[in-house]
């Protein structure tokens, strides 16, 4: 019974998330949802820089991490090529699989944010403000409302969820179908500002490192 009315929902849903006009709407009509999320970005990033800058253990950390990703990215054979799509490619997998994490895991996908937000403090605290501008901006632009808007999308999806189980466990008539509605369309626009913000690392991002270093 809950799961195929799940499956109305779904199918009812995704009638409605064709229209990019209502895709581009959704951030607005769900503002307080973004703005929280920006919000827990933007003092995350504020609280990392000022973590990793006084106290040894956060610096550590970035230095193990960002070893880490080097590594993999390495494996991966894209840094002694020119073959952006081999590079944009990898870039679209990892953002992807993190998209889709977020709409999963929902109220959780704010731990991604708060993460993502450490990683980019750290990059900052590392290389400088001019390093950081040349190599972050150019697709950080489309990649961080990207992120903002993939953890609110799975932060509705939550709502919803939980609505749907208090009406059947409890009768009530709570809102489901809006915020699975609204959360598939923050889910699609995070999805093409990710493929956007990709195709951008992958080729502007990374001709700027390669004549940087």
């Amino acid at each position: 019974m809950r799961d195929a009315y799940l499956m109305m929902i779904i199918i009812d849903s995704l009638k409605e998330i064709t229209d990019l006009r209502e895709i581009l709407k959704s951030p607005i009509r769900n503002k307080r949802v973004v703005l929280f999320v920006t919000a827990i970005f933007l003092i995350s990033f504020i609280v990392s820089y000022l973590l990793i800058d006084y106290v040894p253990y956060f610096s550590n950390l970035g230095n193990l991490l960002f070893d880490s990703f080097k590594k993999e990215v390495e494996a991966y054979g894209i840094l002694d090529t020119d073959n952006n799509l081999k590079l944009i490619l990898f870039i679209w997998e990892h953002n992807l699989s993190v998209c889709i994490m977020d709409y999963i895991i929902g109220i959780f996908s704010t731990f991604v944010i708060i993460f993502n937000s450490y990683i980019l403090s750290y990059v900052l605290y590392k290389f400088g403000i001019l390093t950081f501008i040349y190599l972050i901006l150019p697709h950080g632009i489309f990649e961080i409302p990207a992120l903002i808007l993939s953890a609110s999308s799975g932060i509705l999806f939550n709502i919803g969820i939980i609505n749907l189980l208090a009406n059947i466990k409890f009768g009530t008539n709570k809102k489901v179908s809006y915020y699975i509605k609204e959360s598939l369309k923050l889910l699609i626009l995070a999805i093409i500002l990710f493929l956007i913000a990709g195709i951008i690392e992958g080729t502007i991002t990374y001709q700027i490192s390669k004549m940087i270093h």
